[in-house]
């Protein structure tokens, strides 16, 4: 990478979202998913397939995959044995946007065992229980590792990373993605943009794929599922959490996007 590239690397921003190591059965799946965080699925055992802007790809054990942001894809298994895979949702951004999406990276590599993978992962994970200033470093640090070890096992040539003039709506990204817990409304996006509703909608779907409102439920939904999954809270506390009021109505709202509902989804996936 060349001297201008890297200083387009001095101002990261590294966020981790949620991740696991787990055993999955045939619920498992989803069809046309459009997550607005990158993923990395690390497969371990079993088999499955993972569909990426309509290519089909056999995922097997010692594959690893790398979604980026807005990517529509779709899992599900082959047969009826469990899935074992370590993954994590993340984003590593620069004040010109999301680099990740701008990094033509293969969906796929293949590196059977290894241990250095796994003890990124695992650190990782051990990171995200200690709420210690150290740890939040460490954190950091562990995502560029098993980051950086699928760049260099991808075996690309160095490529330029192009800068965009989008601080301004990075900084709307940013306050929709601290401010889950609250009614965000599409008229406080657009006057924080000064612009038009109708022009922020056109602007945010060229920018993301998909409309603001579907962006927040995407994100709400996400942050729902990540809790009911992996910590205790009750479901009233996680509907205060995603900016839900009404019990009756989060439910629905969950229901309709997951094919669940939270008790149900959290019975079903949680404690793996």
């Amino acid at each position: 990478m060349d001297t201008s590239n890297a200083s387009s690397l001095s101002n990261l921003s590294i966020d981790y979202y949620y991740g696991g190591y787990t055993h999955l059965g045939r619920s498992w799946k989803g069809y046309d998913v459009l997550c607005p965080f990158c993923k990395i699925y690390y497969i371990t055992e079993g088999e499955c397939e993972i569909k990426i802007k309509g290519t089909p790809y056999a995922g097997k054990a010692g594959r690893m995959f790398f979604i980026p942001p807005q990517t529509k894809h779709s899992f599900y298994h082959v047969n009826d044995n469990f899935i074992t895979k370590y993954w994590i949702h993340f984003d590593i951004k620069t004040s010109e946007g999301n680099l990740l999406k701008q990094l033509n990276l293969p969906f796929y590599i293949d590196i059977s065992e290894d241990r250095n993978i796994v003890d990124s992962f695992q650190d990782i994970f051990r990171y995200t229980r200690d709420n210690s200033l150290p740890s939040a470093f460490r954190l950091k640090s562990a995502i560029l590792s098993l980051f950086s070890d699928y760049i260099e096992k991808s075996q690309l040539a160095p490529m330029a990373i192009y800068n965009e003039n989008n601080s301004e709506f990075n900084g709307i990204i940013t306050y929709i993605n601290n401010n889950l817990e609250k009614k965000i409304t599409l008229e406080d996006l657009a006057v924080r943009m000064h612009m038009h509703p109708n022009y922020f909608i056109r602007l945010f779907k060229s920018k993301m794929g998909t409309t603001p409102l579907n962006y927040i439920n995407t994100l709400k939904i996400e942050r729902a599922k990540s809790l009911l999954e992996n910590t205790q809270l009750s479901v009233s506390e996680i509907m205060l959490q995603v900016g839900s009021q009404d019990l009756s109505s989060f439910s629905n709202f969950f229901k309709h996007y997951t094919g669940y509902h939270p008790k149900g989804f959290r019975k079903t996936f949680g404690g793996h």
